[in-house]
């Protein structure tokens, strides 16, 4: 443009950058949310927990059908294969330590009885290394061992520990279901106060027990299998989870929950928006996973807009770029004309230094003999 910049398009450029910074910046502020609603799911961190020594893992979860007809002992079956499994593909725990952490169990509407009365309360049986993996807001006592010393321990939420026997702080004594007493062992809280939680957890007041304390008064099949592996390469512990966890497809889910927020997962999510609320099985969910599945559909929606800024950044840069080519401004072309002005205005002050100099002496003159100024 024979040597000459078209501020217009100079200054149209410097707005389409202001756009794509903007639009980069709102990119980053999603992405930050969606990390706070991972860090909001505590069990993600159980491989994290169970690690001693940093090193990556896997939190890999089967969820079925309460029908689906698992029984604890093809659950304890899977956690044998697993074993095998990692000790072929060697890896091997420190002596009288174990390599990896699991845990299984079911849920049911039982009726819990105290001094107060009776209370059809929603009851998870667990097995396994549960408090590993889901980490209780306990408020007194804390959580029952997973073996025989004691299958009779049981843990109330305060609404059910308020509703059976009006005080919270029960540790010690016993409540009644279905006609066997178990011991008290811990009060939990909530454990999160997120919408998202709230509505996954529920109204309906919450006991957890062993999963042997639970075959004492009911039945029902395994319904959740979840494992901490180790996956040091990627896809190792879905490997070995699958390898050794055979169910119906069609009744049931695997997923790996440590991998769920990933780009492609979102991207994925994000795509089948329009079909999220089409349910084809009838599994019932725990409520953590639950709470986790909701914030699926929060980060795909989320994932929407990031694409969306994503496309306006790239598009501003690449308009900028070209509105900064036409306008005829270079860089080069910018620092010679602010050398060359620099230049001109010491040569100005270099012509005015004596001038300056010549009037100085003149009013130092006049201030010091007043009376001879003319």
């Amino acid at each position: 443009m024979n040597g000459r910049i078209n501020h217009t398009l100079l200054k149209a450029s410097g707005i389409t950058a202001l756009v794509m910074i903007g639009a980069a910046l709102l990119c980053g502020i999603l992405e930050l949310c969606v990390l706070g609603m991972r860090n909001g799911l505590d069990y993600l961190g159980a491989g994290k927990r169970w690690s001693a020594d940093g090193e990556r893992y896997a939190v890999v979860g089967m969820y079925t059908e309460q029908n689906a007809g698992i029984s604890p002992d093809e659950a304890e079956g899977w956690v044998r294969s697993m074993d095998s499994a990692l000790l072929e593909a060697s890896v091997t725990p420190n002596e009288g330590a174990r390599s990896w952490a699991w845990t299984y169990g079911t849920d049911a509407v039982l009726p819990v009885s105290g001094t107060k009365g009776t209370v059809n309360a929603e009851v998870l049986a667990v097995a396994g290394d549960f408090f590993v993996f889901h980490q209780l807001a306990f408020r007194y006592g804390g959580g029952f061992l997973n073996d025989n010393s004691n299958p009779m321990g049981v843990v109330l939420d305060r609404d059910l520990a308020w509703r059976v026997y009006g005080a919270e702080n029960i540790v010690g004594m016993t409540v009644t279901v279905n006609g066997e007493e178990y011991t008290i062992v811990g009060i939990t809280d909530r454990e999160s106060s997120s919408a998202a939680y709230k509505k996954a957890y529920g109204d309906t007041p919450r006991m957890y027990m062993s999963y042997r304390g639970y075959a004492k008064v009911a039945e029902s099949g395994v319904s959740f299998f979840e494992a901490a592996l180790p996956n040091s390469v990627r896809g190792f512990a879905m490997n070995i989870f699958s390898s050794a966890v055979r169910v119906n497809e069609d009744s049931s889910a695997v997923l790996e929950a440590t991998d769920r927020f990933s780009l492609k997962n979102r991207y994925d999510n994000m795509k089948e928006l329009a079909y999220a609320w089409v349910s084809i099985n009838k599994i019932e969910f725990p409520y953590w996973e639950n709470e986790a599945r909701v914030c699926d559909y929060r980060a795909a929606v989320m994932m929407l807009f990031e694409v969306a800024f994503a496309a306006v950044a790239g598009t501003s840069l690449i308009l900028s770029f070209i509105l900064l080519r036409i306008s005829g401004w270079t860089l080069t072309g910018s620092v010679k004309t602010l050398w060359k002005r620099l230049a001109e205005e010491r040569e100005r002050k270099r012509r005015d230094r004596p001038e300056k100099v010549r009037k100085t002496r003149r009013r130092s003159k006049i201030e010091q003999n007043p009376e001879k100024e003319v």
